[in-house]
């Protein structure tokens, strides 16, 4: 499946966990485990210094660009490196969204032997609106799109890949750029819970880890605007929980979304 494979199988049983619409059919014993094995680790590392569990943070970050994608309303959505996200089969359901999900092959081969294993992810398949597409991110060329989607991507990716992407999906005709980044100087301090997970994810994923060079949300920023973007902004959880209706909306959490439009219509 993939070096993120077991990221992909934790962020699954956490919409599952969410009770989060079509969650359920990407739901396999493995990622049950997995979510088990995760959380318990994490809550003992964090003993003696309490903070909101992962799963929290996680589902606050797919809750705030569900509230941002159905805000915008838009007619073709791009979803990159989607994973096992539940919000393709969700949105699809209304056949005047087409909604293309975009991930390496052996991701996207998973995923289509999970939707086939039951009548509701056949369905799904079935959709005329909905694509799986196998492409590496960052080389695949970007359909056209209103509304391009990168949840847990950005995180590892460092200064010159970020500008890469935010390049491409500039160049999307019409497209507006919804992904979640913590910069580093919002994120809790590491403490032996952020050590484990940090340990943890390099386990996972090859030794490969989050990237830590941006300070501020005002640096995304600029690198958003040096893209070509315009109407940028960052939203973090607690700007929004309680307007927005966000599960768990009592629990803080370092989540920022960032949003952004941009400023020219060049065809991809």
């Amino acid at each position: 499946m993939g070096d993120l494979s077991i990221t992909a199988q934790y962020t699954s049983a956490v919409w599952a966990w969410g009770k989060l619409p079509c969650a359920e059919l990407f739901a396999t014993p493995d990622a049950q485990r997995v979510f088990d094995v995760t959380n318990a680790a994490l809550a003992a590392a964090t003993l003696l210094r309490p903070r909101t569990p992962l799963r929290i943070a996680l589902l606050h970050r797919h809750a705030m660009i569900d509230h941002l994608l159905a805000d915008a309303a838009p007619r073709r959505v791009l979803e990159l490196a989607a994973g096992l996200s539940r919000r393709g089969a969700a949105v699809s359901a209304d056949p005047a969204v087409h909604y293309l999900e975009m991930d390496l092959a052996a991701v996207s081969a998973h995923k289509r032997t999970l939707l086939a294993r039951t009548a509701a992810g056949r369905a799904v398949l079935a959709r005329p609106n909905y694509e799986l597409v196998a492409g590496d991110v960052a080389e695949a060329p970007f359909p056209p799109a209103d509304l391009v989607i990168a949840e847990g991507l950005l995180m590892y990716l460092d200064a010159p890949a970020r500008a890469r992407l935010f390049a491409k999906v500039a160049a999307v005709t019409s497209a507006r750029f919804v992904f979640d980044l913590t910069p580093r100087d919002e994120e809790p301090p590491p403490g032996l819970a952020g050590r484990a997970l940090e340990a943890a994810m390099k386990r996972f994923t090859g030794g490969r880890s989050f990237e830590k060079d941006l300070r501020t949300r005002a640096d995304v920023l600029r690198e958003l605007r040096a893209a070509g973007f315009t109407e940028v902004a960052a939203l973090g959880s607690g700007d929004v929980a309680r307007a927005w209706a966000l599960p768990y909306a009592d629990q803080a959490t370092p989540t920022v979304v960032f949003t952004a439009r941009a400023s020219r219509s060049t065809p991809a």
